[in-house]
């Protein structure tokens, strides 16, 4: 068996599977293989050092990753007690086994991110406050920050003291919102990794039950790791040292989020003994892409020397183009696109990147009037549609009696009755009793204090709730029990939208879904609940669906594309302005550039506008610096920068020729399509720097416009 599982690996690949004993750290560059060497190296310890395969610990940081890794363990050895899995899906692993330890029971709700602002938004108004003024997703902001730096409330009460009210105010939110999820027996998603440390830390100190169990532990995208997670896998490696990590520092661009890159570029110091292996055979990218990317990245400080080198041809140059406007840019993208697939590229293997979401209108535009199917990844996913999310709470209901977000999400829906009035007598009852607002209605004296139709209705759905519970071994059976007891489906039906969707069609496709996990899995609804409560917005997407895929660059980590159009490439957007701000953030946005080219496999095509809408009026925009940065031999016949430098004034403004009788002078009345009309004041400057000063009657202002870039009519 050992000489097949080592077929096929390069020679650093099999030093890496063969590795038995001690810390390992593989540096992986991109599209080097380490999904294969981690696969291989899971089934080698298994037939060939005969370690048991529940002794055998592997996450990584998507479902879809983990449930590759398993697929592709699958054809070495059997999944007989493996575990694989992402970091919070392991860690609800093991919560569901030991929630006791940390003040929760088996059946704990997992509150996704709606829902956790909904409760804020409720706290908000319970203390008084306007949410207006106090976001419920600020406050989100602040919490999970908190919670990454496993601060409690208290702590982080003592450290808002220390800055302003509205500090305070969330740290008081914070306690509030702790509490409130003791009482539902619930988490956020923040607490599965702050329960899962807390979990393992008092493991360590008693029983050993986690600390003691696995004797091989390998961790993916290890780049990616914030400090929670780093001291997850710490812990649980203390007892026998057997920690593989797979990353590369220079795919780290998860700060935002907590992502430490320190965790990958210090594991030689945290695990002493570590055995250093460098994968740097690419097979994903041509020449010339491989190339643009190794020659960026050199740039970066904060990272450790990868010589990467592929096998393949090399490729096409660089396809570099720039628009007027951003909706000229994007209409480029979608003819480039266009002609690829009439080259025969198919749909579901081109991808446009860019580094906001505000990018996509533009392109959604320019793709409709192409007539090229696309799809929004990150978008609004069909979990978060209003009559799935009604249906999910239902479910969560009948798990866990003590969830009141959802009880009441869904206590007059459909419409029983139960009013805005009811509801606030309900939760005030339920508040002094210290009770669920399921178990207070089980109270005759509080349903019988509900006025007119409010108390049956209040019934109804306690007989609800209660006959569907019955059906929880099938995820199908009490879907389909909930919809039909409740009239759910006609109530879809009669409500009115914007979108073009069925919602009878989505209620199909759950139920469907539902179906697939029984058959699967057979973990009933609370299995059901928990998979779908892990989802991340790229497990969602549709990756054999023949459209283009738009998406952010956070967003496309992890993927590959035969060819991808990056566009938005100016400064203040990639790199973003807030790069600017911080001591590291230029790297990060350096690495995230490395990121988007190392997705392509065939072809790239970098774009930027000239002219962009952003902060209430369009401005002129330089192309982004990385776009200098790319070396002169992966460009067409000569560089971006001397293309820029010797571009005319007549073809920065127009295609088209330059009309004299146009020329704007002091005097003349003009428009402008966002500030309206105004009169030229003042001409300052000539040539590519002229400057136009305009009084606007609108705004009753005067503002500069660069003449280039000022796309000003003159009134004639």
């Amino acid at each position: 068996m050992t000489a097949a599982i080592l077929q096929g690996l390069n020679p650093a690949q099999t030093e890496a599977v063969n590795h038995f004993d001690g810390p390992l750290l593989i540096l992986a560059g991109a599209g080097t293989g380490k999904t294969r060497t981690i696969t291989r190296r899971v089934a080698h310890l298994v037939s060939n050092q005969a370690v048991p395969p529940g002794r055998i610990l592997a996450i990584t940081f998507t479902n879809k990753a983990a449930k590759e890794m398993r697929n592709r363990i699958a054809e070495w050895v059997p999944d007989t007690g493996l575990w694989v899995g992402t970091f919070h899906a392991t860690c609800a692993r093991m919560l569901r086994q030991d929630a006791e330890v940390v003040g929760r029971t088996r059946n704990f709700s997992i509150m996704d991110v709606d829902d956790r602002r909904r409760l804020l938004r409720q706290i908000i108004k319970d203390q008084g406050w306007d949410p207006m003024v106090y976001k419920p997703r600020k406050m989100e902001q602040y919490i999970s920050l908190w919670k990454q730096k496993s601060m409690s409330p208290q702590q982080a009460g003592e450290e808002a003291s220390l800055f302003g009210m509205e500090e305070e105010r969330a740290a008081l939110i914070y306690e509030k919102y702790e509490e409130q999820l003791f009482r539902q027996d619930g988490l956020d998603f923040d607490d599965l990794l702050l329960k899962g440390v807390e979990l393992i830390q008092k493991d360590a100190a008693g029983a050993r039950r986690w600390v003691d169990r696995f004797e091989h532990i390998l961790v993916d995208e290890y780049q990616d790791t914030n400090d929670l997670q780093y001291r997850f896998v710490k812990i649980l490696a203390e007892a026998h040292g057997n920690l593989a990590v797979c990353g590369d520092p220079d795919q780290s661009i998860y700060r935002w989020r907590g992502a430490d890159i320190g965790n990958i570029l210090r594991f030689e110091q945290d695990f002493p003994g570590t055995r250093v292996i460098r994968l740097e055979q690419n097979y994903r990218s041509v020449g010339n892409v491989l190339k643009a990317a190794q020659h960026v990245i050199k740039k970066n400080r904060s990272r450790k020397e990868k010589d990467l080198f592929t096998d393949r041809e090399l490729g096409p140059p660089l396809l570099l183009q720039d628009g007027a406007t951003e909706d000229s840019e994007a209409e480029a993208a979608a003819r480039v696109v266009a002609r690829w697939v009439r080259d025969g590229t198919p749909l579901r293997e081109i991808a446009v990147f860019y580094r906001t979401n505000a990018c996509s209108r533009a392109l959604e535009a320019a793709f409709t009037r192409q007539q090229v199917p696309y799809q929004v990844v990150g978008g609004l996913s069909f979990f978060e549609r209003r009559e799935i999310k009604d249906m999910l709470a239902y479910a969560r209901l009948l798990i866990n009696p003590r969830d009141e977000i959802s009880a009441l999400r869904v206590i007059n829906t459909p419409p029983r009755g139960v009013g805005d009035t009811s509801i606030g007598r309900i939760r005030a009852a339920a508040e002094e009793h210290q009770e669920s607002v399921l178990q207070v209605l089980r109270r005759d004296e509080v349903r019988n204090a509900l006025r007119g139709p409010a108390k049956k209705g209040a019934l109804n759905f306690l007989k609800i709730v209660f006959d569907a519970g019955e059906r929880v071994e099938s995820a199908e059976m009490a879907l389909r029990s909930i919809m039909d007891r409740t009239g759910y489906r006609r109530f879809a039906d009669s409500l009115t939208t914007t979108e073009d969707v069925d919602r009878g069609e989505n209620l199909d496709e759950l139920l469907a879904f539902a179906a697939e996990y029984d058959a699967r899995e057979g973990g009933g609804l609370a299995g059901f609940m928990e998979e779908i409560s892990l989802l991340t917005d790229v497990d969602r997407w549709a990756d054999a669906a023949e459209r283009i895929s738009f998406m952010t660059v956070h967003a496309a980590k992890g993927l590959e594309f035969d060819r991808v159009v990056i566009v938005g490439l100016e400064e203040g957007l990639f790199p973003h302005a807030r790069a600017f701000e911080e001591p590291e953030g230029l790297e990060e946005e350096r690495r995230l550039f490395y990121v988007a080219l190392t997705r392509a496999r065939e072809e790239l095509c970098l774009s930027h506008s000239r002219m962009r809408f952003r902060t209430g009026a369009p401005g002129p925009q330089a192309p982004s610096r990385f776009l200098d940065e790319l070396p002169e031999d992966v460009l067409p016949d000569h560089s971006f920068s001397q293309e820029l430098a010797e571009r005319t004034f007549s073809s920065v403004v127009d295609d088209s020729e330059a009309d004299g009788d146009d020329e704007l002078r002091p005097g003349d009345l003009v428009t402008h399509r966002v500030f309206g009309e105004g009169t030229v004041q003042r001409i300052l400057g000539s040539g590519i720097n002229q400057r136009l000063v305009v009084f606007f009657d609108n705004t009753q202002q005067e503002r500069t416009l660069l003449s280039a870039y000022a796309m000003l009519e003159k009134v004639l």
